[in-house]
């Protein structure tokens, strides 16, 4: 009867591989989800690999030696060298490396291990004086395989690219996604095969996972990195942005679009490119790439040719003309304000009281009316900084009611001295406001009202000042028209006559540029305002700017990080 021969042996190391592979089929012999995830993470733990590995070797078996005086061999064949000719280069070259000082303690820790030597040997007399060699050979790449579990068309939230070496690792790992709860995989993990085949490319990736229906088995060399979470971080958008028509991101899919003035949490910002994030008011909401505050200051740093102050032929390069030099100055600076590269704006929960509330809008809009109707119904609450003019004063006036009159050379010399957050002239005087006097109604613990300018913002716009911003917007022509009515009835103005007249076309024009001005300044200083109200009705908006006073001192608004740094 023919002996029966048995096949050899698996190592552990490939009966653990096996065993991964099995995984899947386990869950058609009734085992359950969290059976399953034990022995992935059983099998898939480098520190069981280890112990694979170290019992395969354990079990090998050694070649006999037949020698345990290899430094004696090793000295006759130098002698033999010594003897021979002595022009050749390699008796010369060999003799050179077998009197190195690491190729002899080569040589007797073989003679030790032969003779089974294994106590603890101190060579005094020898002495290394050259550095350890590199290793001949690398060591063999380890291979791991983990198993995610899918939830439907939800995407696994992993990017891949390929490296300096084309291996295709994994990029990043979106937080909260499935990929990222399993915590299976890590960045930089290189991906070899997935579901059994064989991914060079992350085309080849994409194709393999969208056919894959609940399971996917990943074939991965794990990274040696440590990956560190980012510290969650709080910004206001300056931007729109839109993944769907990004061409530079790595998914589109992944993205995260986000409106002007949306706050987001970057709960990863190790990427230099493309940060992870989530809408702040949405804590369970998905997260999403989008651009890091470099990348998106890269794109935005090519200035429109409109802005440049310059007219060039048609013909460009045929002739050019020298750019016009523009100095800045405070009072005009809405070209400037369109250049700035803003992208993000770091904030937090405010834990300070504000200090100036800020009225913004077109000239006429009611943003005065609403100031002086705060001022009267909550006089221990709120005040006005007192302007300057230059104007005469009236019989009637006094010094610091109203206005503070000051000299026109004196005015015009804290013009140029920048000591006004905003002035202008009217009807051939000018009016300023002071910074000094609005530093004045802070110290009274009051709230300072202004009607700036939106120009001037960017100047309060600091720890000091700390301001709530609110957008008196204009409603349309037609609702500035039925408010002009109605205000003549309340003033028993009813000489109103039928048809058209130069007046009414008059005013018309002058609603057309109120609106526009609006819609200009909604444009420019976005993000900058907090609060929006249209004034198509002036009882309705100011009970609903109260609300907004409320609103903020109840709750803890989004301010920039640097303004609870300021008392």
């Amino acid at each position: 009867m023919p002996s029966s021969k048995k096949p050899p042996p698996s190592s552990a190391v490939e009966t653990f591989e096996d065993l991964q592979e099995m995984i899947g089929e386990l869950e058609d012999h009734g085992a359950t989800h969290d059976e399953l995830d034990l022995i992935n993470d059983v099998l898939g733990d480098p520190e069981y690999q280890a112990l694979a590995e170290v019992y395969d070797i354990l079990g090998m078996k050694l070649p006999e030696f037949k020698e345990d005086q290899a430094h004696e061999l090793v000295g006759e064949i130098i002698d033999i060298l010594n003897d021979g000719a002595s022009y050749l280069d390699e008796r010369k070259e060999l003799i050179n490396i077998l009197e190195k000082p690491h190729v002899r303690a080569f040589i007797e820790t073989h003679d030790d291990v032969a003779s089974k030597v294994y106590d603890d040997v101190f060579l005094n007399t020898l002495e290394l004086s050259e550095p350890t060699p590199a290793a001949f050979e690398e060591a063999a790449e380890t291979h791991r395989f983990v198993t995610l579990r899918k939830n439907g068309k939800q995407p696994l939230g992993i990017t891949v690219r390929l490296d300096d070496h084309n291996d295709l690792v994994i990029a990043r790992i979106l937080q909260d996604s499935l990929a990222s709860k399993q915590s299976l995989l890590r960045v930089g993990d290189i991906v070899k095969a997935v579901n059994g085949v064989t991914v060079f490319v992350p085309e080849d990736l994409m194709i393999v996972l969208r056919d894959a229906e609940d399971t996917v088995t990943i074939k991965i060399v794990p990274s040696a990195s440590d990956n560190q979470l980012s510290d969650i971080i709080y910004v206001k958008a300056c931007i729109n942005y839109d993944p769907m028509v990004d061409r530079l991101i790595p998914c589109k899919k992944a993205g995260l679009p986000f409106r002007e003035g949306d706050v987001l949490a970057i709960v990863d910002h190790n990427d230099e490119n493309w940060w992870q994030a989530k809408l702040a008011d949405l804590p369970n909401g998905p997260v999403g790439l989008i651009p890091s505050r470099t990348l998106q200051e890269k794109r935005q740093a090519y200035v429109m040719p409109e802005l440049t102050k310059t007219r060039t032929n048609l013909l460009c390069g045929l002739k050019t003309k020298k750019k016009k030099k523009i100095r800045y100055n405070a009072s005009d600076t809405n070209d400037f304000d369109g250049c700035d590269i803003r992208v993000y704006e770091e904030v937090e929960r405010s834990v300070t009281n504000r200090c100036t509330l800020i009225l913004i809008g077109a000239n006429s809009v009611g943003k005065r009316s609403l100031k002086e109707r705060l001022i009267r119904q909550f006089p221990e609450k709120y005040a006005a900084a007192i302007p300057d003019t230059s104007r005469p004063k009236e019989p009637k006036e006094e010094d610091g009611k109203g206005y503070f009159f000051v000299n026109p050379s004196e005015m015009e010399a804290n013009i140029k001295k920048n000591l006004y957050i905003d002035q202008g002239e009217f009807g051939g005087h000018l009016f300023g406001t002071r910074i000094s006097t609005i530093r004045d109604v802070i110290r009274t613990g009051k709230m300072c009202i202004l009607d700036i300018s939106a120009r001037s913002l960017k100047f309060l716009m600091s720890p000091e000042f700390r301001p709530f911003v609110v957008f008196i917007a204009a409603p349309s022509v037609e609702a500035l028209k039925v408010m002009e009515r109605k205000g003549k009835r309340m003033t028993n103005n009813n000489n109103e006559r039928r048809g058209q007249n130069p007046k009414d076309l008059f005013m018309e024009e002058r609603f057309i540029r109120i609106v526009r001005e609006s819609q200009q300044i909604e444009r420019l200083y976005k993000g900058m305002y907090e609060e929006v109200i249209v004034n198509d009705d002036f009882n309705t908006t100011y009970q609903t700017l109260l609300e907004h006073l409320q609103n903020m001192e109840n709750s803890h608004k989004w301010v920039p990080k640097d303004w609870n740094l300021g008392d």
